[in-house]
């Protein structure tokens, strides 16, 4: 499902992530969760792709401007 599903998910790896070192910036994710229950596959439905393409854009510039700022000054390594 979506809040018990998809985002239990993200939050447990993006914290993970987080506590051993890596930067997260914000949207650095991205799913399509259509609703309950079975359904189409999204390839066989044109739902959600619209979205899924623009926040799959964010997730990319986000990333990239993350990428570029720790680039141009980064952080130290977290105490061992």
């Amino acid at each position: 499902g979506n809040e018990d599903g998809a985002h239990h998910v993200i939050s447990e790896i993006g914290g993970g992530l987080a506590d051993i070192g890596y930067t997260i910036p914000g949207q650095a994710w991205t799913y399509w969760h259509l609703g309950p229950g079975p359904g189409p596959d999204f390839l066989d439905d044109e739902r959600g792709h619209d979205w899924s393409v623009s926040t799959g854009r964010a997730m990319a510039s986000n990333l990239v401007h993350a990428a570029r700022a720790l680039d141009a000054m980064p952080l130290p390594a977290p105490p061992s």
